[in-house]
């Protein structure tokens, strides 16, 4: 689960790229935000190291970092005033790739989702006097 991280970090993407499933904020589409109600003092704190991850950097973080075993992308902690469900969902889905992209509302509940990881076989050691080494790893 990632949210109110402020931006994509080292650790973020590490632990991202091992998921089969993850809740990742995409909070806020920034030209609803710069057009929106809100002071220019809170707009900078939700876009700063210490606020929120916008659609963008999401989508980033997505394409860049999926793993390709990723079967369902849950997007949350959607702003109110500075979002909306049909355009992030559309968004993700054009580069979905497979995975199911599903907006968590701020409204309903999330129907509950049943996340079936496969076995991933890591090569992790391979020596001319001894067979390989197989490590099974559930990410």
């Amino acid at each position: 689960m990632f949210t109110d991280i402020g931006g994509p970090c080292e650790q973020l993407i590490a632990h991202f790229k091992q998921c089969h499933a993850a809740f990742l904020e995409a909070n806020y589409d920034e030209e609803m935000l710069d057009n929106g109600k809100y002071p220019f003092v809170l707009k900078r704190r939700i876009k700063g190291g210490l606020g929120h991850l916008s659609n963008a950097q999401a989508l980033n973080i997505f394409m860049e970092h999926r793993p390709v075993f990723m079967t369902h992308l849950f997007l949350a902690h959607l702003s109110k005033d500075n979002n909306c469900p049909e355009l992030v969902g559309n968004l993700f889905r054009k580069y979905a790739c497979g995975s199911q992209i599903i907006v968590a509302s701020r409204f309903v509940e999330t129907p509950v989702y049943q996340i079936v990881a496969e076995l991933v076989a890591v090569e992790v050691q391979k020596s001319p006097r001894s067979p390989i080494q197989v490590q099974l790893c559930l990410f």
